[in-house]
């Protein structure tokens, strides 16, 4: 098998279809497209539910482990509150480096006052490189799916297509990157992207005008915004000159043969926005400060789910080619 998620025709057969008992108050559950499972507690109050294994970095692995999960809570429209994280090491591990993972732990919760409720760790020979499988959790009066879109929305990015790429290729591949012509500068400010990979705030921030929202992680904003065009039931068209894409992003990607629009882009946030809200979501982005981009429009579908410039993707499955680097 190919590294990276299972092609969704897989999941579906031998994943998805096989979801134990049937919970009414489960509202939204596994799905390939989907961010967060959605569990109904009450009338007006909804627990939103998400798990992540962070295998595609080491030395930003703290940061993604509470960044990444977060996400996806909060793409639902939901705050998060809640991490219970497993963290697994191999027998090279040191006492230094589980330091610096759970300070980084500690320190990206801190900063999206997030509690960190348990979990697990040990010394294992399942793996070869430190892992961390994360629950994250959060509580909301309502919520938003990546299945809302509608022909006649706008689709809006914020930050950089394959920022998360980049800084990981910046820190856990620094030395390749140098002997590759990347200068030490292009690979300091990839390296401070590492902080800028959450989406909470500009999320929670749209929650009330967006019909779908999604944080595209492994395969980038192609496999994010195909996972959007199938889950709605709709075909997305992009500008391709509209996609932002940071030089040092394009710089690194580039240096290592990876298209930035198809690899980890955490720290992006995709929206699907109706047509006369845009301006107010852009508003909305602007009084927080975070970078954004129109980049497409939503469309009744098509022979694709989507189009950006001349390329079309027709499944929810992109290749990342990120993971082949490990």
């Amino acid at each position: 098998m190919h590294l990276g998620k299972l092609p969704p025709e897989v999941l579906q057969r031998l994943v998805l279809s096989r979801r134990g008992a049937f919970r009414g108050e489960v509202l939204v559950g596994p799905a390939v497209e989907e961010d967060a499972a959605i569990i109904r507690l009450s009338s007006d109050k909804y627990l939103a539910v998400h798990t992540d294994p962070i295998s595609g970095s080491i030395k930003l692995l703290g940061y993604l482990a509470v960044y990444v999960p977060t996400n996806d809570i909060a793409v639902r429209g939901i705050e998060p509150m809640w991490l219970s994280v497993a963290l697994l090491l191999p027998p090279s591990a040191r006492e230094e480096d589980v330091d610096v993972i759970t300070r980084q732990i500690d320190e990206a919760a801190k900063r999206l006052g997030v509690a960190v409720t348990g979990g697990h760790t040990e010394v294992t020979t399942a793996v070869t490189r430190p892992v961390a499988v994360v629950t994250a959790m959060g509580l909301g009066q309502r919520y938003v799916t990546t299945a809302g879109a509608k022909p006649g929305d706008v689709v809006i990015m914020t930050k950089s297509a394959g920022q998360e790429a980049a800084s990981i290729l910046a820190t856990d591949f620094r030395e390749e990157a140098l002997k590759r012509g990347i200068g030490a500068d292009t690979l300091k400010k990839a390296e401070g992207l590492a902080l800028e990979v959450s989406v909470v705030k500009e999320a929670l921030t749209l929650a009330d005008i967006a019909t779908a929202m999604h944080d595209p992680t492994e395969g980038g904003i192609a496999n994010g915004l195909a996972e959007m065009a199938y889950a709605s039931g709709v075909s997305i068209v992009v500008d391709r000159g509209r996609v932002v894409v940071y030089r040092e992003v394009e710089a690194l990607c580039k240096a290592f043969g990876i298209d930035p629009l198809e690899t980890l882009s955490s720290g992006v946030l995709l929206a699907a926005v109706p047509r006369d809200r845009v301006r107010e979501a852009e508003g909305r982005l602007e009084n927080l400060g975070v970078p954004y981009a129109v980049i497409g429009e939503v469309v009744p579908p098509r022979e694709f789910l989507v189009r950006i410039g001349e390329k079309m993707y027709t499944r929810p499955f992109v290749a990342d080619k990120l993971f082949t680097l490990f």
